[in-house]
């Protein structure tokens, strides 16, 4: 049977975001370029995904919308520095690109993050489509327009909000995915399934074909996430009003861990440790009952199966904490849940959040 195409669209901020998801998305992207912007286009990937999917996106092209010439970045994080990014703007601005043409991103999260930081710098900004190529991209990053690089402190630490035109969720490139990289992509949606309550009832009939990755259920749990990201980047485009803060479940730990661990852990897997430890906080500070954690923590566990920090890595967070960005002298601001579908910010000391982290290392193991 083929597989049916989904889409939808949001404005944030007077900007309107189309979303396709399915599989064969990365077809529509061209008749989709030209209507978004007449100029040239250039494709910006890493040569692995690219050889693996870099066709499928010129397939549906007309001649001279899209450069036949991409634009390669690292793997991973080492795509996400000032130097990678410099080049990639010099690049760009070299081969042609106008403000009436724009940048496609074929890739992960990682090549969402610096080519749509390049995008938003290059001559002050020129339109940009994310065409996410792993399951963490396609149900979060992707969507929101948050772009950025890393610095020595710490992820993420320069950046810009820059939101997509147009975002190109083809499922049917997630089945090239090695196991590590699918779990690792779970854990954004099974953060997502506790922040909306009708998601988080639908998981009980979801999780075992995620878990087998079936195509339906995959599309699905991609469609439903980043409706639910959407929603939320509607109401607070910039991260002004504090609802977009309930979008970092979790993560406050995980950057943390993230980078303690030299990304020796994937995005995924800290985000499912960072997750587990914001469950203990929850019981302590937000009411959440603790049998209602350790189910939710054991949907975790199930789905993403993350590997232990290190004790070196342990050791690190305290530091790495309080160097986030959104830590300031009265401590970070923790998304704590009270129940799936609601959550409030409290603000914490960052060796709450490390005591957090050890005791969900210790019941979770």
């Amino acid at each position: 049977m083929k597989d049916i195409l989904r889409s939808f669209s949001f404005e944030a901020a007077g900007a309107r975001t189309d979303v396709i998801v399915g599989s064969g998305a990365l077809s529509a992207a061209g008749p989709s370029l030209a209507l978004i912007a007449p100029g040239r286009w250039f494709l910006v990937s890493s040569k692995k995904i690219f050889q693996l999917h870099g066709q499928r996106i010129f397939a549906g092209c007309a001649e001279g919308v899209l450069s036949k010439d991409p634009l390669f970045v690292p793997d991973g994080e080492a795509a996400k520095t000032w130097d990678v990014l410099g080049r990639l703007i010099e690049q760009l601005v070299r081969r042609g690109l106008r403000r009436d043409g724009g940048v496609v991103c074929l890739g992960g999260g990682t090549v969402g993050d610096v080519g749509g930081m390049a995008a938003a710098l290059a001559l002050r900004g020129v339109p940009v489509v994310q065409a996410p190529t792993t399951l963490l991209a396609a149900c979060d990053s992707a969507l929101g327009g948050k772009t950025a690089v890393d610095l020595r402190a710490g992820k993420n630490l320069a950046g810009a909000f820059h939101a997509p035109r147009l975002v190109l969720a083809d499922t049917s490139v997630l089945g090239t995915l090695p196991g590590r990289a699918f779990r690792s992509g779970l854990a954004e949606v099974v953060k997502t399934s506790f922040l909306d309550a009708a998601f988080h009832r639908a998981f009980a009939r979801l999780e075992g074909p995620l878990a087998a990755r079936e195509p339906a259920a995959v599309a699905e749990a991609v469609v439903r996430s980043l409706r639910v990201k959407a929603s939320v980047v509607a109401e607070d485009p910039f991260e002004k009003t504090g609802r977009r803060a309930a979008l970092n479940l979790g993560h406050t730990a995980a950057h943390a861990l993230e980078t303690a661990s030299g990304h020796r852990l994937e995005h995924g897997e800290a985000v499912a440790w960072g997750l587990l430890a914001a469950l203990r906080l929850s019981v302590a500070r937000a009411g959440l009952g603790p049998e209602a954690a350790d189910s939710l923590a054991a949907r975790v566990l199930r789905l993403v199966r993350p590997p232990r920090p290190r004790p070196s890595e342990l050791r690190a967070v305290p530091r790495l904490l309080a160097a986030d960005k959104k830590s300031d002298r009265r401590g970070l601001n923790a998304v704590l849940l009270e129940r799936p579908g609601s959550v409030r910010l409290e603000r914490v000391r960052a060796g709450e959040v490390a005591a957090a982290l050890a005791e969900a290392l210790g019941r979770y193991n």
